[in-house]
């Protein structure tokens, strides 16, 4: 009957720890601000997801801002179809905002054309936005 006490000492003990440690503020658990990836909506520029022709040739800009951290590393993606996705551009970025445009040419084939801007913090955490084309 002595196990009984022992056990019952252990349980409150692990209920307190839990209490204790659950009660704490950590300062990472404050919400951060992540960059935003913004579409041109401007004439012109293609900002959704569409169904397109074959060889068309789309204009696509995008504007980011920065959030909490600084800003690292700008890349624009392509994936054809089941394939992989493809670095087409890669540039440093060094400042709060930035801009960029892309000039998208659709494969002369039907099938399904994915392109992703992704921009990439200086704590190593990635944003992306993608467009999705249908090619027919």
């Amino acid at each position: 009957m002595r196990a009984l006490p022992i056990l019952r000492s252990t349980a409150l003990l692990a209920l307190g720890i839990t209490l204790v440690s659950a009660s704490c503020n950590r300062d990472d658990d404050e919400s951060s601000v992540n960059p935003t990836i913004q579409f041109v909506i401007e004439e012109g520029y293609t900002y959704q997801s569409d169904t397109v022709a074959v060889s068309d040739t789309l204009h696509v800009g995008v504007r980011i801002s920065k959030g909490d951290d600084g800003l690292n590393i700008f890349k624009v993606l392509s994936k054809y179809d089941n394939g992989a996705e493809v670095v087409q551009d890669s540039l440093p970025i060094g400042t709060e905002t930035f801009a960029f445009d892309k000039v998208i040419r659709i494969r002369p084939v039907a099938g399904t054309e994915r392109w992703t801007f992704s921009v990439q913090e200086t704590d190593g955490d990635i944003i992306r936005r993608a467009l999705t084309f249908t090619v027919e």
